[in-house]
Formats: C-alpha cells, structure tokens, sequence
C-alpha cells in the first residue's frame, strides 16, 4: 500500500536536500541535515527513502523540476546498485551536454553564416546549462561521490570544451572566426562565462538583482562579438 504523504512533500524534499548537497557536498551531507532542512523527523526521511545515495539519486533526476514531482508507488526508494548512479549520469551527460547546434556545425568543413552559427551554438550552451542549472551545480559540488569524478571531468567537462576547441580551430582555419593566441583557453573562457552567469550566479555570495534574460543576451554578445571576424 501506497504510504500517505502530504502534499507536496517530494518537491519540498528534493528542493532542500538539493540545497543541502550544494552547500556541504556529498560526503560532509549528513541525513540529520536533510530532514532538519525539510522540517522532518530523521526517521521520516528514511520512510522516502533507504539511505543519502538514494536521496542524492532522486535530486539528481529532478533538482531542476518545473512540475510537481510523483510520489513513486513504492517507498521508501532503494539505494543505487553500485555503477548505477554513475552509468546514468554518464548517460545524460552524453544525450544533453552538447548543443545539437555544435555537433551540427562540426559535421560541415565551413558555413555561409559564420556570426549566426557561432550564436546558435553560444546560444544553445546558455540554454543547456540554464535550464540544468541546480543539477550542474550538485554534480559540480558534489564530485566527491566516489562515482563522479571521474565522470564529470571528462565527459561533463573536458568532452564539451574538447567538442568547443575543435569547432574553434576549424573555423578560424577556414577563415570564418577571428584568431585566437589559443583556441584551447578560448573554449574555456566561453564555458566559463555561460556557467558563471547561467549556473553559478544563482549562489553568488553577494546576490544582486539581474534580468536572466539580459544577462543571457548580454554573454552571448559578448561571446559572439569577441570571436567574429570583424564584418562577418
């Protein structure tokens, strides 16, 4: 039988343990932690779920949730096999990390618009990572889990900015971007810009209020105009 649970208490629970996480990082996240956030007992935690992998599972499925998340049938939810987590994280990272108007423009040797293909491609980076934002920045955090590491170095990190230099040399190759000194800190400073202001903002240690919208088409104009050949 299903247990009762108040309303709106998954989207409660994967809104702060996400907090949590994010603040103290996997190791230091004590259970006590999450259900003094939530405002529950210690024991009702463990009645949603068996232990901190599964809770740390379930935020990484919906820490960015626009709707209110389903109670699952069966409680509380069980810990990841070993491998599982990673293996789905790697998974998603392989599906969503690349704008598919990158792999789009790696696919051709040059474009008749090189300004418009750099601006889908910085635009599509934006949009990824803004509306990922509280999952990116719980992996960034909590890459102490003894799955993640690894992942999130390469598949999460270098894979993109290794995708981002190679379009970069093949269009400043072909004459269609402006050059660079190096193309492989020019894709690190792209990434950077878009995470600093459609991810790591969002817990920016002295807040001030900004338009996401602005901030957004403000980076890729930076962006696009730092790397477009004059003209083009």
């Amino acid at each position: 039988m299903a247990r009762k649970i108040p309303e709106g208490r998954f989207d409660r629970l994967v809104d702060a343990a996400t907090e949590v996480f994010i603040a103290r990082g996997y190791r230091l996240t004590q259970m006590s932690d999450v259900a003094e956030a939530v405002g529950v007992a210690k024991g009702t935690l463990y009645g949603y779920v068996e232990g901190k992998d599964a809770l740390f599972a379930l935020c990484l499925r919906y820490a960015d949730h626009g709707e209110s998340i389903e109670v699952p049938p069966l409680l509380p939810l069980p810990n990841p096999a070993p491998g599982e987590l990673g293996g789905w994280v790697k998974d998603r990272l392989a599906r969503e990390a690349l704008p598919p108007a990158l792999a789009e423009a790696l696919a051709r040797d040059r474009t008749e618009d090189p300004r418009g293909e750099l601006e889908d491609i910085v635009r599509q980076y934006y949009r990824l990572q803004e509306s990922n934002h509280r999952a990116i920045k719980l992996i960034d955090r909590c890459n102490d889990h003894p799955e993640l590491f690894e992942i999130w170095q390469h598949a999460g990190r270098e894979a993109g900015r290794a995708a981002l230099v190679r379009y970069l040399d093949s269009r400043i190759a072909a004459g269609q971007l402006r050059s660079v000194s190096s193309t492989r800190l020019a894709a690190r400073m792209v990434i950077e810009i878009i995470a600093t202001w459609a991810v790591h903002i969002n817990w920016d240690r002295s807040p001030e209020a900004f338009d996401p919208d602005e901030a957004r088409e403000n980076a890729v104009d930076f962006i696009v105009t730092a790397l477009t050949q004059s003209g083009a």
